[in-house]
């Protein structure tokens, strides 16, 4: 990892490309990083933040003053308030009412941008009940004023820019910008992609990569997992999902010249994309053989004969990138998968929604190395004029 600038430089990508840092809107990470590409003559953004009119007055200020006048495109890695809250507004950048540039996305999630009501509504009750299946809340304790009300929610109220289905373009349905190719990698959401620009080398990944640290310290330089938001016993497809993203990465890197990853959180390029699959990989595997070795061995604890949550293995994950609220997510999709292959049972309380895991039989010892170690197959690759079969 070197910061933005340099390794722009380096790749004499800087009258290319441009970093555009504003404001997330979240508490963490503060800002986000758009970047601005021209091509051929068009101007192409990547990734719009959140719909607040301070947020927005941001961004239009930082258009201007890298001389843009209009976008041709606004492509969005997944619908997150900080990617793509205002892309409605943003793709209307010095056009007039009602006109915008065409908005890039996975379909999977484009009711955050059609409905932003209702799909917060109905993320807000979501978001406590995974915290519940967890061990982190009790769900029967909140209410629903509790939860509608909560401060942890009421603050991005209004973070999404209603935006009709017509502005939209469908990543997946082959409705793609020529000379652009997007890779889908769910698993920190359902329609997360990486854009790709072939012509230059360089990846635009969502929040799939990101990482953190200073500029003066080096040794503060580190790659960040981040969070599941897939809902419900669902995150054992999701932390499935990201297994096979790891994989796919892996091949796609492979067989194509990324030379810089540009990833939306952080200060820093990826002038190496091998080595985030190292440490993604190596987290996973860590994960697992703490859960495995540390955990299920400890025997003052006994966890190998009573029932468990995902919370109650955060103390025993040493690894970069273990966090809180990010862990659980995906300790909480590993334990979901063993019990689908019948290692684990698992069990909801009606009352506090709180799932809790007991072992049946015992879980193999490279369960997950192997998981990463299959072979992805091809790698979906969409691109201008691509169908889903």
């Amino acid at each position: 990892m070197i910061p933005f600038a340099q390794a722009l430089k380096e790749l004499n990508l800087q009258d290319v490309i441009s970093i555009v840092s504003v404001p997330s809107g979240y508490p963490s990470p503060k800002l986000i990083n758009q970047v601005l590409r021209r091509l051929g003559g068009r101007t192409f953004l990547f990734e719009s933040s959140a719909a607040t009119p301070d947020i927005v007055e941001t961004i239009q200020a930082r258009l201007t003053e890298h001389n843009v006048d209009r976008l041709d495109a606004l492509l969005v890695t997944h619908c997150h308030g900080d990617h793509a809250g205002s892309a409605g507004i943003t793709a209307g950048f010095g056009r007039a009412d009602d006109e915008r540039a065409p908005i890039y996305l996975h379909s999977a999630g484009y009711r955050y941008l059609t409905q932003p009501d209702a799909t917060f509504l109905n993320e807000t009750y979501e978001i406590f009940l995974s915290r519940s299946h967890w061990g982190l809340k009790q769900y029967n304790t909140l209410g629903d004023e509790g939860i509608v009300s909560s401060a942890l929610r009421k603050r991005y109220a209004g973070y999404f820019a209603r935006t009709p289905k017509s502005a939209l373009r469908f990543v997946d349905y082959g409705q793609m910008p020529d000379g652009i190719l997007a890779v889908p990698t769910p698993g920190h959401s359902s329609d997360c992609v990486l854009y790709y620009d072939a012509a230059i080398g360089v990846a635009v990944p969502g929040d799939t990569i990101i990482c953190k640290g200073h500029p003066d310290r080096p040794e503060s330089m580190e790659f960040v997992i981040p969070i599941f938001t897939v809902l419900g016993q669902a995150y054992s497809l999701a932390y499935e999902r990201y297994l096979q993203t790891i994989r796919r990465l892996r091949r796609f890197f492979e067989t194509h010249a990324v030379r810089v990853i540009l990833p939306p959180h952080g200060r820093f390029a990826v002038t190496d994309p091998h080595a985030w699959v190292a440490f993604a990989e190596g987290y996973f595997k860590d994960i697992y053989r703490a859960f495995i070795e540390d955990f299920l061995g400890d025997r003052d604890e006994g966890w190998r004969d009573r029932p468990f949550m995902a919370c109650d293995l955060n103390p025993y994950i040493p690894s970069a990138g273990a966090h809180p609220i990010s862990t659980p997510s995906h300790s909480f999709g590993m334990l979901c998968m063993l019990a689908d292959e019948g290692f684990l049972s698992m069990a909801e309380d009606p009352h506090t929604r709180n799932i809790t895991f007991h072992v049946e039989k015992e879980p193999p010892q490279q369960y997950v190395a192997r998981l990463l170690a299959e072979d992805p197959g091809p790698v979906p690759v969409y691109r201008s004029g691509y169908r889903l079969s």
